[in-house]
């Protein structure tokens, strides 16, 4: 499957869903149908498809699938058989329209961006993912080389000469293609007037939208790790598409430092610097490349860059504050960061939190073109099981009440204001990390006290699951529980620690 972004890949491990807080493609219209799959392209599907019926979303959502399954099969290096597998065999070699088109593309993106985003970096990544840490000199010598090596482009035959030293890995820029072909996909089926597709946290929208005919999108604090972090940004998109990169679960341990799973194509060393990039562009493929060339310039070089760019913006964050790029959206709003609530009770204070992971049931890792997913809900409430916060929900919204009814009872009246779609760094596939901060739906802070995690899970081909787990939440003193994975609930790690 083909891993998010240009990555020294380590495993990949945990990425977007859909949340709670505040909406991000807010579902505000009866006609607008949302499908979800956690196995696709090694991160998370989402889909939403406004149309005149289920069925009709439901055929764009298929169409959408079927389509990411094609080109999965042009640019998953780990396929010995795939197309991009058969490039990096040859010498020179007679490339699809779809490979040519990326490969063109990533070598288009290399020259404007001064070598910072690169399709050339097979071997480096090769060196990294072997979970040693090169030389550092090696890998400098060896990134010179292959940006210097002279591969040839033949668009007139699409036949690609290929210098021995260079392999493709498309991955920064391919998933942004998929993205913006299933959407092409979805779009073609009859009484679809708009659609969202959403992998691994880039996005791409078009069509009458259920917000004045855009799209809503919201971005999660870009320096958070979680599926259920805070919204830092929101942005209404018409036709266009937004991408993310930077800090997340596949950051990488160098010379005793954590730094960024990113590596820059011209040392073949990670970054070294704490950043998240955002970038809007007319395209997905775009988008994803001007979000890696944000992650590795400076902000100077960053800001001549997308000045050259027509149509496009970013948004930059680390540490130090935010910095922005280019055009700012129509409607584009920065939130303000979190603050603890008044009164809250010490122990929230003080940092510590509830980390939570919930792993999909195994069988739901398949590849299949229907949306077979668990509709799953996991939610907190008190002792006598009043609800104090959702954190994470799963699955189609229009299903709800005929799944999880048992949670549905207690929210449906404010069941569209959890339902968002959100651009953020790639997570992987079945596995997704929330946390609790000892704040409820409302923003307040409750008291520090016993508290129960459920975990609700309900299937379209029937069956239905509600585990509890009771948890004490009254002491500063760190703890794990669970409720092991099982077939048809999956599995939930709980530890308690001090951020």
């Amino acid at each position: 499957m083909l891993p998010a972004d240009d990555q020294p890949a380590l495993p990949v491990a945990v990425e977007p869903v859909i949340e709670v807080r505040a909406p991000l493609i807010a579902v505000r219209a009866d006609d607008v149908f949302v499908f979800h799959d956690p196995c696709v392209l090694g991160t998370r599907l989402n889909v939403a498809v406004r149309a005149g019926g289920q069925a009709e979303a439901y055929a764009a959502a298929c169409a959408a699938r079927a389509e990411i399954d094609r080109l999965d099969s042009v640019f998953n290096w780990r396929d010995p058989a795939s197309e991009i597998s058969l490039l990096n065999q040859a010498g020179k070699f007679q490339a699809s329209i779809d490979l040519f088109a990326v490969v063109s593309a990533a070598e288009r993106w290399r020259e404007i961006s001064g070598g910072v985003v690169s399709g050339r970096m097979g071997i480096l990544l090769d060196r990294w993912r072997a979970l040693v840490a090169p030389d550092r000199g090696e890998m400098a010598l060896l990134a010179s080389e292959i940006g210097a090596a002279d591969a040839g482009l033949d668009a007139t035959t699409r036949t690609v000469t290929r210098p021995e030293i260079v392999r493709f890995d498309l991955d920064a820029l391919a998933k942004g293609y998929i993205v913006d072909r299933a959407l092409a996909s979805a779009m073609s089926i009859a009484g679809v007037a708009g659609a969202m597709v959403d992998i691994g946290g880039d996005i791409r929208c078009t069509g009458d939208g259920p917000y004045d005919g855009c799209w809503r999108i919201g971005l999660a604090d870009p320096l958070s790790t979680f599926d259920n972090a805070p919204l830092a940004a929101e942005f209404d998109l018409r036709d266009a598409a937004i991408a993310t990169s930077g800090c997340g679960p596949r950051d990488v341990g160098v010379d005793g430092r954590v730094q960024s799973a990113t590596l820059d194509p011209r040392t073949g060393w990670p970054i070294a610097h704490q950043r998240s990039a955002t970038a809007i562009a007319p395209s997905a493929m775009e988008a994803d490349a001007l979000a890696t060339a944000m992650l590795v310039m400076t902000p100077d070089d960053a800001r001549e860059l997308v000045a050259r760019l027509p149509g496009v913006s970013a948004r930059v964050t680390d540490p130090q504050g935010v910095q922005r790029f280019g055009a700012v959206q129509p409607h584009w709003v920065e939130y303000a960061p979190q603050q603890p609530a008044q009164g809250a009770p010490s122990l929230w204070k003080q940092g510590w939190y509830a980390n939570i992971t919930f792993e999909a049931p195994p069988k739901d890792m398949r590849r299949e073109i229907a949306f077979r997913s668990p509709y799953v809900v996991i939610w907190v409430s008190d002792m006598a099981d009043k609800p104090v916060r959702t954190l994470l929900l799963i699955g189609r919204y229009k299903e709800w009440h005929e799944g999880n009814h048992i949670w549905w009872r207690q929210n449906r009246a404010k069941v569209d204001s959890y339902f968002a779609g959100r651009s953020m760094s790639t997570r992987g596939s079945g596995t997704y990390k929330v946390f609790w901060d000892g704040i409820d739906d409302g923003g307040g802070s409750v008291p520090a006290g016993k508290y129960r995690i459920h975990v609700e899970t309900s299937r379209e081909s029937g069956g239905h699951e509600h585990r509890v787990l009771d948890l004490d939440f009254s002491r500063p003193k760190g703890f794990e529980a669970e409720l092991p994975i099982n077939a048809k609930s999956g599995g939930l790690l709980v530890s308690f620690e001090k951020f």
